[in-house]
């Protein structure tokens, strides 16, 4: 098990983690990969299973896709092949895509990471923004005091703890308890082919 790199999503001009997968549901519909396997020009991680990253932006209350990149392994451009077969695909022109697609719930940590566990999405953080999409447009925004639901969690269920203090046995497996000082969640992590002054705020 590995942790997952994360979708991203700007907010208030910056781009911050999210844990979701917006895309899923439409590539499986679509019964499409962006990424063949048996291509030669790819390699593979196994921090990212999904080969790609996407980047989201709510404007006016609708979520839409403004940028993909493949994650093989490091994020770089979408080949021209591939970024026109997916344009086909969802049906659009170009991007930003408005993702009508798409109903769920959007975690997006906006705290210092409190907790990381190496599988899949499962840290925790001190705050998240919850936002709940239906169809495209949101119907719910709120924030998410997930360090009190921990330290919650933790006063009711005491003997397990030693997860969190580094006394774990090994087959819990890796679970670290950052200091609250910790602020690896601020990383200014823009596409490495993308311009801030593209994105949607500034249109």
């Amino acid at each position: 098990m590995t942790a997952q790199t994360p979708e991203r999503i700007i907010i208030d001009g910056r781009p911050r983690a999210l844990y979701e997968q917006p895309l899923y549901r439409l590539l499986e519909k679509r019964r499409m990969t962006l990424c063949d396997p048996k291509d030669e020009r790819f390699g593979m991680t196994t921090a990212c299973w999904r080969r790609y990253v996407g980047t989201w932006e709510i404007r006016d209350g609708i979520l839409f896709l403004i940028h993909l990149n493949l994650n093989v392994p490091h994020e770089e451009p979408l080949p021209q092949d591939i970024r026109q077969r997916f344009l086909r695909c969802v049906p659009a022109a170009d991007f930003p895509i408005r993702a009508d697609w798409f109903s769920g719930r959007l975690r997006i940590a906006t705290g210092p990471r409190l907790v990381y566990s190496h599988h899949g999405w499962s840290s925790w953080y001190a705050r998240e923004r919850v936002i709940t999409i239906k169809k495209g447009v949101v119907k719910r925004d709120r924030d998410v005091d997930t360090q009190a639901i921990l330290e919650w969690w933790l006063r009711r269920h005491p003997e397990l703890s030693d997860r969190l203090s580094g006394r774990a046995p090994a087959a819990f497996g890796p679970i670290v308890w950052f200091e609250k000082n910790d602020e690896d969640w601020t990383a200014d992590w823009w596409p490495p082919d993308y311009r801030k002054e593209d994105h949607l705020c500034n249109t």
